[in-house]
C-alpha cells in the first residue's frame, strides 16, 4: 500500500514539473537560405538560446522582450532578425496553471548573402 501511495505521489509530482515548464519556455523555429548556419539568440545582454546549424529550434523562456538572432556562417555576411514578444495574454488558465502568455514570433527565416 505504502510502496503504491510513494509511487502515485512521486509521479505526479514529476508531471507537476514536466507540466508548469512548458508552459515557461516558447520555440523559436529558426532557418536561414542555405541551411548551415550557426545562430545565436539574445534577449538584452543575455544568450537566451542558439541554433546550430539552421534549420533548428531553440527553446527560450517566456517574456515580454524580443529576442534578437544573430547568424554566422563562413562565405556568407553575418545576418540578424528579431523574433518579437507577441504579448500577454491572460486568461484564468494562465493564473490558474502557472503559465506565462507570451509567445514569440515564429517561424524567423534569415537570408544570408555571400561575403564579399
Amino acid at each position: 500500500m505504502w510502496r503504491s501511495l510513494i509511487l502515485a505521489v512521486a509521479a505526479t509530482a514529476a508531471l507537476a514539473g514536466c507540466y508548469s515548464d512548458h508552459w515557461q519556455q516558447a520555440d523559436i523555429l529558426v532557418s536561414t537560405m542555405p541551411p548551415g548556419a550557426d545562430c545565436t539568440l539574445t534577449r538584452g545582454n543575455e544568450k537566451v538560446g542558439e541554433v546550430n546549424p539552421t534549420p533548428g529550434i531553440a527553446m527560450v523562456s517566456r517574456s515580454g522582450d524580443d529576442i534578437s538572432i544573430t547568424c554566422r556562417r563562413a562565405g556568407f555576411a553575418d545576418a540578424a532578425a528579431v523574433s518579437h514578444s507577441l504579448g500577454n495574454a491572460v486568461d484564468v488558465a494562465t493564473v490558474t496553471e502557472g503559465r506565462s502568455g507570451y509567445s514569440y514570433q515564429t517561424p524567423i527565416d534569415i537570408q544570408l548573402t555571400p561575403a564579399h
